[in-house]
């Protein structure tokens, strides 16, 4: 293996990933930029892949099929709909089929909502069911604001796709080492 392709391999793992579904360019991009905002937060080198997706692009199979491949890998995905207030049947239908193909190891769903309260609406009650029924963690947006839950889950996120480290001995594990007999060779 060359070393380009380690060094992609490595950032690949250093790297999260997050699909945002949305119907308001602007709102998709504070909700990345919200994303950003944790990351610097998070005492880690941590960085986001942010892959965005408009929720009409979900109407045409060929391309709901797109979005579905490029996201079957994805650490989040964010429903940052301003527009759209209770859960179309388009969303839900990819979300169900995202569900069943995706392949990370504890993924998560976070709303964001322009209401304060996005825990009345009904887009809101709706994908925190279809969460739950997935197993999947929800974060609301407030979440990703103040709570230290949501710190957490990217702590933990970031931690899974970290390498391995190697075993560096340490001078205490020198000292408590049965210690070897003579013969050390030079100057015995």
């Amino acid at each position: 293996m060359n070393v380009i392709t380690t060094h992609e391999e490595r950032l690949s793992k250093m790297t999260l990933k997050a699909a945002v579904i949305y119907d308001d360019f602007d709102f998709a991009a504070r909700a990345a930029a919200l994303l950003e905002r944790v990351a610097i937060r998070a005492d880690e080198a941590m960085k986001w892949d942010v892959k965005p997706w408009r929720l009409d692009v979900l109407k045409e199979p060929s391309l709901a099929d797109a979005a579905l491949d490029e996201t079957t890998d994805a650490d989040l995905i964010v429903v940052a709909l301003r527009k759209t207030h209770s859960p179309p049947d388009e969303l839900m239908g990819w979300l169900e089929s995202w569900a069943i193909k995706q392949q990370t190891e504890d993924p998560a769903m976070m709303v964001f909502c322009p209401e304060g309260n996005a825990a009345l609406t009904l887009l809101w009650r709706e994908l925190k069911k279809f969460a739950e029924r997935h197993g999947l963690l929800f974060l609301g947006s407030y979440n990703l604001r103040d709570d230290g839950n949501s710190m957490e889950f990217v702590h933990r996120l970031w931690q899974r796709k970290q390498p391995p480290q190697p075993v560096v001995p340490t001078l205490e594990s020198f000292a408590e080492s049965p210690h070897p007999s003579g013969h050390w060779g030079i100057n015995e």
